[in-house]
């Protein structure tokens, strides 16, 4: 139960004090808009890493065929592991439909992942 109530708190803390982090990078960032704007794309991939584990059961479940990459790593991203997944044919139609989602909001944006998540590791 202790992983239980170090999550109860994490989640806690997550929820009052990162928007605070966030306003306080924001206002009183010294450095140039491109440090400030590369702030926040770190801070995106993080949440989308922690999104990775939270969501990794159900979205294995709903995304990927049988013998695919598994969702739940914390390393990876939901779009690296989408565009793992659509390089072996291993999505289902609905991850095809969030991986094709993203994909039009960024073009190729699932096989880009692959490549700055690596870079990242």
């Amino acid at each position: 139960m202790k992983g239980f109530f170090l999550i109860t708190i994490a989640t806690v803390l997550s929820v009052v004090l990162f928007p605070l982090g966030w306003f306080y990078s924001l206002f009183t960032f010294r450095a140039s808009i491109k440090k400030l704007d590369n702030y926040f794309k770190i801070t995106a991939i993080s949440i989308d890493q922690l999104g990775n584990v939270v969501m990794g059961t159900i979205f294995n479940d709903l995304m990927i065929k049988k013998g695919g990459h598994n969702f739940g790593n914390e390393d990876q991203t939901i779009s690296m592991v989408l565009g793992l997944n659509k390089q072996t044919n291993t999505l289902n139609k609905f991850g095809k439909f969030w991986a094709s989602l993203l994909n039009k909001i960024e073009k190729n944006h699932v096989e880009k992942a692959i490549e700055t998540c690596q870079k990242l590791n």
